[in-house]
């Protein structure tokens, strides 16, 4: 929600736009310890440039996982940033501001995986047994949520909370509500599905 001194049209296409770059990384961080990892990852990166998109959103910070494991998961593009207390049933992926509704919503459903995949370039580099750990091909029931266009997240996702239009100018907080970036919606559309 770039909120209402922005643009009316809301870019809901800059962050996805930059992910078909190639050789670029666009690090969308959920939290602090997020945000140290895209840092270093940007001064460390050899292989080409890195893009920082961070929030203007007060965002919750997950203090249930420890923050070195929130840093290093964070490098390798992606981590279970809560972990599923029963059979894993679904999962629950998101980047940037809309993890802290991921794990609202997660926290609910006793069989979700929460997973935070700040940069999909990062996560694409790790090695099979990586990816695999963290969304296990056998767990097929998985949804997404990013406030931008939804393309690039099936290849994750069954279903994707998204935003697919233009927004419109408004304070922040009413802005997402509208477009359904809210933990409420999410927990919607996770009952909605098969």
């Amino acid at each position: 929600g770039v909120g209402e001194d922005g643009p009316p049209h809301q870019p809901v296409e800059t962050v996805s736009g930059l992910r078909v770059f190639p050789n670029l990384d666009v690090w969308r961080p959920g939290d602090a310890e997020e945000t140290v990892a895209a840092m270093v990852s940007s001064v460390t990166h050899k292989d080409g440039p890195s893009a920082l998109v961070f929030s203007r959103q007060n965002m919750d910070q997950n203090d249930a996982v420890d923050y070195m494991e929130r840093r290093t998961g964070a490098l390798k593009g992606a981590y279970v940033a809560k972990k599923e207390t029963e059979d894993l049933e679904l999962i629950i992926l998101a980047t940037g501001s809309e993890v802290q509704h991921a794990l609202k919503a997660g926290a609910e459903i006793p069989g979700a995986r929460v997973v935070s995949m700040p940069c999909m370039e990062a996560f694409e580099r790790q090695s099979d047994d990586y990816k695999e750990s963290v969304l296990p091909a056998a767990c097929t029931k998985r949804i997404a949520m990013e406030a931008g266009v939804t393309a690039l997240w099936y290849k994750y996702a069954s279903k994707v909370v998204g935003v697919d239009r233009f927004g419109f100018s408004a304070p922040g907080d009413i802005v997402m509500t509208e477009l359904g970036m809210t933990p409420e919606n999410l927990s919607e559309q996770i009952s909605s599905m098969n």
